[in-house]
């Protein structure tokens, strides 16, 4: 993964890495004239364009859940009435297709919520979001088609926080902007169902953070961090010194530092996105 395709992930809406018989791709998501939009990039060449909703709320985040069995895409999303939403490609007609997923759900968040979502570790599906009183809260599938809500989440998440689902070392972990202490965690236990609080050090900017993506580096054992703030993309090594990869355009361009230019590693798997490569996930509308 390229710094440059790193920076246009975290600026999209939403994103997905894929791999193919034609090489690898991008999916990214923007939001349009109140449309959800969806570009599929491969190198610098885009390839398709093509509308996944409309009536989508202007600053929504999405997430992409790849090679399910219904579809081979799935985009979950929040609506202009604060209603969290999912949609599939259906490749017979070649047309995104709302889902009864949103109507299942019945999530109403928070006016500035983001979310984010993710297949758990037990292979269900898992959604984030703020509650209406700016909580941390979500849900989650447990059995075939039934559902468990999670939440409120103790701290003190900024209100339109970035959101990041991610499964670490077979344990769910949601990844949030915590107040002024920069990005905060939660891991799940599966056994009590509790969820424990945690911070990453050094993740505090005086620029507000716009979005982030963090992963474990499995050489090392610490997270990496990849965080976009004050039009600059940065990364956090462990507990390490910030290091600036450099300064990130609306539409994604990435302008290198040093860093960057030296061939800067970047140790990511790609935001907002999943794929479930072993085995198709069936997910019960």
């Amino acid at each position: 993964m390229s710094a440059q395709d790193l920076a246009r992930c975290l600026v999209a809406a939403g994103s997905a890495k894929i791999s193919g018989d034609e090489g690898e791709g991008i999916y990214l998501l923007s939001v349009r004239d109140g449309n959800l939009v969806e570009k599929h990039w491969v190198g610098e060449i885009l390839q398709s364009e093509n509308v996944v909703a409309s009536d989508v709320k202007d600053d929504t985040s999405a997430s992409y859940l790849l090679d399910l069995e219904q579809s081979p895409r799935h985009v979950v999303f929040i609506d202009q009435e604060n209603v969290v939403q999912c949609y599939a490609y259906d490749e017979d007609v070649e047309e995104w297709e709302e889902t009864p997923l949103g109507s299942k759900w019945d999530i109403i968040t928070h006016p500035e919520s983001k979310l984010s979502a993710t297949i758990g570790p037990d292979g269900g599906i898992v959604v984030s979001y703020q509650d209406e009183d700016g909580h941390l809260a979500g849900i989650m599938s447990i059995a075939d088609n039934k559902w468990k809500s999670f939440g409120p989440l103790e701290g003190n998440p900024l209100l339109g926080t970035p959101q990041s689902l991610e499964v670490i070392d077979d344990k769910l972990h949601l990844f949030y902007v915590e107040g002024d202490a920069g990005i905060g965690y939660f891991v799940l236990d599966s056994n009590s169902g509790n969820w424990r609080a945690n911070l990453l050090k050094n993740t505090k900017f005086d620029t507000a953070i716009d979005n982030f993506s963090v992963v474990k580096d499995t050489e090392t054992g610490y997270f990496q961090s990849y965080i976009l703030t004050g039009g600059s993309l940065w990364n956090v090594n462990g507990d390490n010194e910030k290091a600036c990869l450099g300064k990130v355009e609306d539409d994604g361009k990435l302008i290198p530092s040093d860093k960057a230019q030296a061939g800067w590693r970047i140790k990511w798997r790609g935001a907002r996105k999943v794929v479930a490569s072993r085995r198709k996930i069936t997910i019960y509308y």
